[in-house]
């Protein structure tokens, strides 16, 4: 088998529906790609809609279980996958018909571990049709590390990219369990050890922009999980710096400096969490404390190509004087609950 697909889904009956007739769609033969559903302890009608598919097509598995989190999850799929090659898409998200085999044409053409493709962000439901008209016959392959340096915006998720099966069992990394984010660490470390990895600019990806996604609930038990989680990855992201930097390779301080602006991104985004949760100022000062510590606040490397605009200078110039932040905070915080303000 070519191709295994690994869907984990919790309460998905608004769109798993879309993501999967988008998967049956393809140019591939039935018998050479399999889709792994697994039910991550759903208890809305998501399941009957997929046990509906799954009467329709013989290469789609289901799997039920308590619900153990994305990252558990997907881990759980790569145990079970038998294809040579895996995907993994968020139940949400979806594909353009017929673009999988192009896809998979050239990975096993130029023997690729790793294959990446355009990811579309839009809020469109029925964008079945790819954009894409023509390609060329050859792809720039590259080492991971060399890739990294020429593609330092990269999308870090797992939805963006094939990978060969025996090259990430050889690796040995999981995606990490029990937290948000778990595809940030996970991505960088597959593509540090990547001999052969390449970018395919071919529109084929679908990333809902989903304002009630679980990553967007405002619930205060979720917010503050969220923070937890982001702080958690800062820490992860500086053990990677740290072992990255005993690499022999030329790379290395282009790479360091591309996951130092990622965690920069990353504790930009935190503080408008930290804004919307209720956390004290105390707990907020112990955070950022910790973040200075590890020399990743202030945010030095934030400002760039990619985050320019007026209102990221402004914002970043508040977040990176925390005092000046901490005197505007129950200010924005009530802002916000009063619905005055909207924030990302």
């Amino acid at each position: 088998m070519l191709l295994s697909i690994i869907v984990p889904f919790y309460n998905a009956e608004a769109c798993i529906e879309r993501c999967l007739n988008s998967l049956v769609n393809q140019n591939l033969d039935t018998d050479n790609y399999e889709i792994i559903l697994i039910n991550d302890g759903s208890t809305d009608n998501g399941l009957n809609i997929v046990e509906t598919f799954k009467k329709q097509y013989h290469n789609i598995n289901v799997y039920s279980q308590v619900n153990h989190g994305l990252g558990a999850t997907r881990n759980i799929g790569i145990t079970l996958a038998k294809g040579e090659y895996l995907y993994f898409i968020d139940a949400d998200d979806y594909l353009a018909f017929n673009m999988l085999d192009i896809i998979l044409n050239y990975q096993v053409k130029f023997e690729l571990d790793l294959l990446g493709f355009s990811s579309l962000p839009t809020h469109k439901l029925d964008l079945f049709t790819s954009k894409t008209k023509e390609l060329r016959e050859d792809i720039n392959v590259l080492k991971g590390t060399d890739f990294l340096v020429k593609n330092k915006h990269h999308d870090l998720g797992a939805c963006w990219y094939i990978i060969k099966k025996d090259f990430l069992l050889s690796t040995g990394f999981k995606f990490v369990e029990g937290k948000f984010f778990e595809d940030v660490v996970f991505t960088f470390n597959i593509f540090l050890r990547s001999k052969r990895a390449a970018f395919l600019p071919i529109d084929a990806h679908r990333y809902v922009e989903n304002h009630t996604s679980i990553t967007n609930k405002d619930t205060q038990e979720h917010l503050k999980k969220i923070i937890e989680d982001y702080t958690s990855l800062v820490y992860s992201l500086n053990v990677l710096i740290s072992e990255i930097s005993k690499e022999n390779d030329s790379n290395v301080i282009t790479i360091i400096k591309n996951i130092e602006f990622k965690r920069s991104v990353i504790i930009y985004f935190m503080f408008y969490k930290i804004i919307k949760a209720d956390i004290s100022i105390k707990k907020t000062n112990d955070i950022l404390k910790g973040f200075n510590k590890l020399k990743a606040y202030p945010l030095n490397n934030f400002i760039g190509d990619q985050y320019s605009q007026r209102k990221f200078k402004i914002t970043a110039f508040i977040f990176n004087n925390k005092y000046l932040f901490f005197i505007l905070l129950y200010p924005l915080r009530l802002l916000y609950k009063l619905r005055l303000i909207k924030l990302l």
